[in-house]
């Protein structure tokens, strides 16, 4: 059988780092073509979930949150990792939105599961669509995760995101197909 010419194969993988964060792979590869390419790093993170949550009053819940790399206060969805225990996404979605918000919703909907660096990432993010959200409780606030909820009319967000004042270019593209889903955008 033909090698695919894109096609890369992995001749030796080992891990550099792996902790609570983060786990950093290198590889040793060789192309299609046969140039080997060694190290070549590959950032290994759990799936991601995003939740365009849209409250009965047709507001967007975004929260606001200190993110290091940036070094500034980000305008976001509710955001976090797909644990091991759950069902699926939309399940995640779910935990996710009720711990960071105190918000649950009527109405779920995958919207899509996107690559956010497939270069050298090895997971997917995936966008979930929240619809008749409202507040049941309190957000259960991480230690590492201070954030200020916002309620934000859905028109207004959408010009938030044009205007780039959400920076994360994931939460960008969750939002514009989600909004995009419900004829919205």
């Amino acid at each position: 059988m033909a090698v695919d010419p894109l096609s890369w194969t992995t001749q030796r993988s080992r891990h550099v780092l792996r902790d609570q964060w983060i786990s950093l792979r290198a590889d040793d590869c060789l192309t299609g073509e046969g140039v080997e390419i060694s190290p070549f790093y590959v950032l290994e993170y759990p799936d991601w979930v995003q939740v365009v949550a849209i409250d009965e009053a047709d507001h967007l819940i975004l929260v606001e949150q200190y993110r290091h790399g940036l070094g500034a206060i980000s305008l976001e969805l509710p955001t976090g990792g797909v644990d091991e225990h759950d069902a699926d996404p939309v399940a995640a979605a779910r935990r996710e939105l009720r711990e960071e918000t105190g918000y649950e919703a009527a109405d779920w909907q995958l919207i899509a599961s996107l690559a956010p660096n497939p270069a050298n990432q090895s997971n997917r993010c995936h966008a979930v669509l929240a619809l008749g959200a409202r507040k049941v409780g309190e957000a259960h606030d991480d230690p590492t995760e201070r954030s200020r909820i916002l309620r934000v009319p859905v028109e207004e967000a959408a010009r938030l995101v044009r205007q780039g004042a959400v920076l994360q270019a994931m939460h960008v593209a969750a939002i514009s197909l989600a909004l995009s889903h419900i004829n919205r955008w």
